[in-house]
Formats: structure tokens, C-alpha cells, sequence
């Protein structure tokens, strides 16, 4: 168990013996350290995980506070919303087990990792003793903020200064940061329901949730992937978007979640570069496209957003690893970064046709096959109803996004099965929906 768990699961059990009830102040992360004699990054991560599930709920200069989720805990011990990571990871082993062929997870094909060559930097971080020795900056280690201002810049033509971008471990923690910077109505839209670990974030901060609401204060988006199977937000819906939440004082949050893995179409700005961050916040992520471990995430503040920042910065400790910011700033200014994404990109995009054609050839009169321009997944619909069960026991799996009495849609990732195993696993698929 990761030692921000025992902090999580010791406050769960806490709430669900009743100790904790909604509206109660939680103790200070000063206390907790005493409590359980952990460190304070610890702390802070097992809070920032309570908020993310809607725990609790922060407010600002006076702390955390159990909220009404926690009410819902029934005396037996049961998260109704959401098990604990011991279930999950438990449950996660049992599927696992009777599995022949994952067409379900997305993760990294194996022959495409760095994994040896960050090791080698990770290496020669731990050697910096003399940093080591001393806490991560609030903010983000200045080597690395200055190596993503660069990094944006040719990728995505942004132009912003390091000291617009704030680093943390993950999208959770950087949101919290930016909620506590937004001024005016509380509401905020989401594409779709999927973005659970961001509307509780907001949840928690007393925002209005909702979806697809163009009428919302902040409108969160993923321009490079719109849906489950990849689309790409067209050049006059950017347009559109830019000009209707300008006109209206709206901000939007720029999630460039898959944007390195745009495949089959004309490379697109990003709405910050199109405004120059003009009402626009972006945020992107080391973790897809470097590995899955290095939780390293940045957030470009919106133009005019850097004094408000450094107003609470000191209110924030750092979420990310130091070791691994010192390891990535070296990694990203020798280049590194650069030439493994393209040695990702052809073998993907190599990868994916193939799989694309597989498919069509044994469904091209069964279903309707979905294929963006982004990402290594691929919707299917089989116009059959219900076929989750016969899935099931065809030991492939897959993601059911939707069954009902007239279809079955599903969606299919080829990111890490091996190119020998995809047809046999997508005509073992086939056949079993035959049935």
C-alpha cells in the first residue's frame, strides 16, 4: 500500500465509524503527520484524493471539511460511490486473470518504451544531492518550467513564460489550484459524465456541474479528443468556442489529452495559441506519452492569471516527485522526448490501420466501425442488443459503452496486444457474437 493510502483509508474508516460526519472540520495536514507519523506531501496527496472522490472539500485559508458523500458510507463499511484501492486493485487481478486477449486497456505497446533510458536520468537526478536535500518549489522546478515553455512553444505553438505554468501530480491537484483563481459563477460543463474525477474536484469547491452546457461559466474541453474513438475538434468549432466564451467573459479549460497522437489529420492550433491565452487555461501531461509512472502534469495560467497565482502559491506545496522534475527538465532539453514520440507515432499509426482493416474484414457487414484521428481506440456498433455476457465469455475484452434492446456499442484499443494476437482476438470476437 502507497503511503498516501493509509492516510485515505484511515479518514474513510474514520467516516464510517461516524468520527467524522459532514460539515466537520478535518484536521490540519500538521495534525494528521502527528497522527500517522507520515510525511507532509503524503498528507496532502491522501487529501487531495479524498477531495477528488467528494470526501471532502476545501475552502480556502480555513481547510478541509468532511462532505455530504460521506454520509453515504453505510456502517458495514461499503463506499457506495466508489471501493477503496485495495478493492479495485483486487478486483482489477481477478478480471485480469480471465482474460485472453485485452482489447480493453490503454496503456504503451512495450516496444515503444523509454523505460532504460529514463532510468539512466532518474540515475543521474538522485546523484543532485544538493537539491534533493531541500523541497520541490510550489510552483514547479524552474529547469522544467523553462524546458515546457520551450516544449509548447514548438509543439503546440504556444508562447508563454515559465512563470505562467504551475507544475503537480496530475490533472486533480492543478484544477484545485486553478478553481481557487476563478472568479465569477460558479458552474462549470464537461463533455461528457467520464470527467468524474474532475466534476468532483469542482463539486467539491461548490461548483454547479453540468454537461455540454455552453451556458456555463468554465467549459472544459479536449479539442484532440472528442469522443471515445478519437474525433478532433474541427478549425470553426475552435472558432466558434473562442468567440462565444469570449463574448460572454466565459473561460476554458484546455484539456491536450492524445494531442501527440493526432494521426490522419491536418495538425490543429490550440485554443490557447489561437487567443494567446486570452480566456483559455491548457493543460497537458508527461504521463501518456513518457510513462504511465511519471506523474507529471503542467497547467498554463490564462493571461492575466500569473498575480493572482503567486498570491496563493505559498498555500500549495508541491505535489510531483523533485527527482523526477530534475530527470524530465534533462530529458526534454537533450531531446529526448521529441524523438520518442515520433518513434511512437509511426508504429501506432502502422498499428492501428492494421487493426482498422481486421476489423473490417470480419464486421464490415455487422457493425459500424468508428474510427478517429486520434488515440488507439475504435468504436464498434453491432447492431445486436444486448451482448455484454457473450463478451464476457469470450475471454476478450473490451469496453461496453452502451447496450440496449437494439445495439451493442463498444470500444476497442489496440495499444498494447502484440499485432500476432489482434486478429485472433477480434475473430474469437466475432464468432462469439455469431452465436
Amino acid at each position: 500500500m502507497k503511503v498516501y493510502e493509509k492516510v485515505y483509508n484511515y479518514y474513510i474508516e474514520k467516516m464510517k465509524e461516524g468520527t467524522l460526519k459532514n460539515g466537520d472540520k478535518m484536521p490540519s495536514l500538521r495534525e494528521t503527520e502527528k497522527i500517522l507519523g507520515v510525511s507532509r506531501t503524503s498528507v496532502e496527496s491522501g487529501y487531495m484524493q479524498l477531495a477528488a472522490d467528494g470526501y471532502i472539500y476545501s475552502v480556502e485559508k480555513v481547510g478541509f471539511f468532511v462532505a455530504e458523500l460521506a454520509l453515504r458510507i453505510s456502517a458495514e463499511g461499503d463506499v457506495k460511490k466508489s471501493k477503496t484501492v485495495k478493492d479495485q486493485n483486487t478486483n482489477k487481478k481477478s478480471q485480469k486473470e480471465n482474460i485472453e486477449y485485452d482489447l480493453f486497456t490503454i496503456g504503451e505497446d512495450k516496444r515503444c518504451s523509454c523505460l532504460e533510458l529514463w532510468r539512466r536520468y532518474m540515475k543521474s537526478a538522485l546523484r543532485q544531492e544538493e537539491r534533493l536535500l531541500s523541497y520541490a518549489k510550489n510552483q514547479g522546478e524552474d529547469d522544467l518550467r523553462h524546458e515546457i515553455a520551450s516544449y509548447v512553444r514548438k509543439s503546440r505553438n504556444i508562447i508563454c513564460s515559465p512563470e505562467d505554468i504551475v507544475i503537480g501530480a496530475g490533472f486533480q491537484n492543478l484544477l484545485i489550484i486553478l478553481m481557487v483563481l476563478i472568479d465569477g459563477q460558479k458552474s462549470i460543463s464537461f463533455p461528457t459524465k467520464n470527467f468524474q474525477d474532475g466534476a468532483a474536484v469542482f463539486e467539491s469547491g461548490g461548483f454547479q456541474v453540468s454537461y455540454r452546457n455552453k451556458d456555463s461559466h468554465v467549459i472544459y474541453v479536449t479539442p484532440s479528443y472528442m469522443t471515445k474513438w478519437g474525433d478532433v475538434m474541427t478549425m470553426k468549432r475552435r472558432l466558434e468556442l473562442i468567440e462565444h466564451a469570449q463574448k460572454n467573459d466565459h473561460l476554458i479549460i484546455e484539456d491536450d489529452y492524445q494531442n501527440e497522437y493526432v494521426f490522419s489529420s491536418k495538425p490543429t492550433p490550440s485554443l490557447y495559441a489561437m487567443t494567446g491565452g486570452e480566456r483559455v487555461a491548457f493543460l497537458g501531461s508527461f504521463s501518456r506519452v513518457l510513462l504511465p509512472s511519471v506523474r507529471i502534469s503542467y497547467l498554463i495560467l490564462p493571461r492575466g492569471y500569473r498575480e493572482k497565482y503567486q498570491k496563493i502559491q505559498g498555500l500549495y506545496n508541491q505535489t510531483s516527485s523533485k527527482a523526477e522534475q530534475i530527470a524530465l527538465a534533462q530529458f526534454l532539453r537533450d531531446g529526448h522526448l521529441n524523438r520518442h514520440i515520433k518513434k511512437t507515432v509511426r508504429l501506432y499509426e502502422e498499428k492501428r490501420k492494421e487493426f482498422c482493416d481486421l476489423l473490417k474484414k470480419y464486421f464490415k457487414n455487422d457493425a459500424e466501425i468508428l474510427m478517429g484521428s486520434s488515440g488507439m481506440e475504435l468504436g464498434l456498433i453491432v447492431n445486436k442488443p444486448y451482448l455484454g455476457e457473450r463478451i464476457k465469455k469470450s475471454r476478450v475484452a473490451v469496453h461496453i459503452v452502451e447496450e440496449n434492446e437494439n445495439r451493442t456499442t463498444m470500444l476497442l484499443s489496440c495499444g498494447i496486444i502484440d499485432e500476432k494476437e489482434m486478429e485472433p482476438a477480434i475473430k474469437k470476437l466475432y464468432l462469439s457474437l455469431q452465436k
